[in-house]
């Protein structure tokens, strides 16, 4: 009795909240009419998945066949991908994401990276899967940490565990407001690694929502090898 009383409470309790907080598209925000969907079917149709034309090393695209990012970083990461190009629906779902409270892009955004998990051997056999932190006062403005929500949902689509490998040691300024030439050094020593004896030796996933210069994901990946990781993969939702 009880199995089949819960199933119906849980869908009678998900269509009164429908009822009064409707759903909505976690980009345009027009109203859904499924509460399990994060995009509506005009945004979903727009969405890119970012998987040619890139460069093998950090997964930026290529201008005529060369990296302008790796000119500019010598990248501290095995590799690294991103998930989707930063183009609209994306641009919005990430900043809705970031400033406005829409956790649900989290779920969305990270079902893609699960495919490039899926696609690409090295990261199906990480051990873990980390993200960027926030400096500790900026995730109490913030509620959460979004790279931190895509991770365990990550986690959740891949099977491979989540574990915290990394905090952020200092304040620095937003990477968005800054230009490319102070973005390259804003974060040096900004992140240390924990849970030391569990990463040791171990080949991770190091999730991100945006990659711009890859600054943040080198600084990152430079803590979790001086800890003794032996590689670090990088991963993000899309790229700028």
């Amino acid at each position: 009795m009880a199995k089949r009383l819960f199933p119906q409470l849980n869908a009678f309790l998900q269509q009164t909240l429908n009822l009064f907080l409707p759903p909505v598209c976690c980009a345009c925000q027009l109203r859904l009419e499924d509460s399990g969907s994060s995009l509506c079917p005009a945004c979903t149709s727009q969405a890119q998945l970012l998987s040619t034309g890139i460069c093998e090393r950090c997964g930026s695209p290529l201008e005529k066949d060369h990296c302008t990012a790796c000119d500019q970083i010598d990248f501290d990461f095995e590799l690294s991908r991103n998930a989707f190009s930063y183009q609209e629906p994306v641009i919005s779902m990430t900043q809705n994401l970031k400033y406005r409270g829409f956790t649900h892009s989290a779920i969305y955004l990270a079902a893609g990276m699960a495919k490039v998990v899926q696609n690409i051997p090295e990261y199906s056999a990480c051990d873990y899967i980390c993200a960027v932190p926030l400096y500790p006062v900026r995730r109490r403005e913030r509620g959460y940490n979004q790279s931190e929500l895509i991770a365990k949902h990550l986690s959740k689509y891949t099977g491979i565990r989540y574990l915290k490998g990394l905090k952020r040691r200092r304040y620095t300024k937003s990477q968005t407001k800054l230009p490319r030439s102070e973005r390259l050094n804003n974060l040096n020593g900004a992140f240390k690694a924990v849970n030391r004896s569990k990463i040791e030796g171990k080949s991770l996933i190091l999730v991100d929502d945006v990659f711009t210069t890859g600054s943040t994901l080198n600084e990152s990946s430079k803590a979790l090898h001086a800890a003794g990781v032996a590689r670090v993969y990088g991963l993000t939702a899309a790229r700028a």
